[in-house]
């Protein structure tokens, strides 16, 4: 009877200690009501907290995603993300009204490794490197962080790359159908556009019809020998808007390439979906 009883306390134990706690240390130059906490797809974490400068926050599990911090005050919200890993991590700085200023983060490699990444790729793209030279690096880079989530965040830099180019997509391919199948099938993820590029069947979608933001329902002209990125969102859906935020940013690379976006929303409601769209801008050309 001891040794069962032993047995039992050992492994609770065990079990707890996959959940990992996160200290948050955080003054404020401007008023701070509360800080939304959550992961990137909101679909393990998700806290609203009364903001003071001290916050311990309990997760539901171990750390090993991009999360979202969001302050609220004086009719405002600005949000930071970080790349986060580890099963004891604090995060200290301060935020000063728009960005969250981060002094130091302890017990989560991820983040360092995430900022060394960015500072070397940045370089790389600066110094105009070739295309074979970029994503060999890329391509390395996921390799060697192909155990940790951060590698989706390499994996979509390849992606919008290399977004027509089969041939390199296969060789992303073959790395990430290792990574596990929390990280594989995470919404970030570009593995699933991937697999559905190299195993696709194409679409004619001279059999659609779409609405515009004028409210008239026409079908879609695609010029035959053109290429085009169909970009499939709706207005809640929080990583379809970060990728927005990132075809924003990536735009002129991909008219170089002669890539054309073409947003398409499932959202019910046209006349909420367009005025969302000419408050943010979007420069795709849109239908519902």
């Amino acid at each position: 009877m001891a040794k069962t009883a032993y047995f039992l306390l050992i492994f609770s134990v065990l079990t707890l200690s996959t959940n990992a706690q996160l200290k948050f240390e955080v003054t404020a130059s401007v008023p701070v009501d509360s800080i939304f906490f959550s992961n990137i797809t909101q679909d393990n974490e998700f806290q609203f907290i009364p903001y003071s400068q001290s916050i311990n926050i309990k997760l539901t599990g171990p750390l090993n995603d991009l999360y979202n911090f969001t302050f609220y005050g004086s009719n405002e919200k600005r949000m930071t993300t970080l790349w986060l890993n580890g099963a004891n991590v604090v995060v200290r700085g301060k935020f000063n009204g728009k960005k969250l200023e981060v002094d130091t983060v302890i017990g989560s490699e991820l983040y360092y490794k995430s900022l060394d990444f960015r500072d070397r790729y940045d370089r790389l793209t600066e110094s105009k490197a070739d295309s074979a030279t970029i994503n060999s690096f890329l391509l390395d880079e996921i390799n060697r962080n192909i155990t940790n989530a951060f590698s989706i965040e390499i994996a979509r830099h390849f992606f919008s790359r290399n977004i027509s180019r089969t041939q390199e997509l296969k060789r992303a391919y073959i790395l990430l159908v290792n990574q596990d199948v929390s990280i594989r099938d995470h919404l970030l993820n570009p593995y699933r556009k991937i697999e559905n590029i190299l195993t696709r069947n194409r679409i004619d979608f001279s059999k659609f019809q779409f609405y515009t933001l004028a409210g008239k329902l026409e079908p879609l002209t695609l010029t035959p020998g053109k290429k085009y990125l169909i970009d499939m969102w709706f207005i809640g859906c929080a990583p379809c808007i970060e990728q927005h935020k990132e075809i924003a940013r990536k735009l002129e690379l991909l008219k170089q390439q002669n890539i054309e976006v073409i947003g398409i929303s499932i959202d019910q409601n046209q006349e909420q979906w367009a005025k969302w769209l000419n408050k943010k801008k979007l420069s795709m050309e849109k239908h519902t």
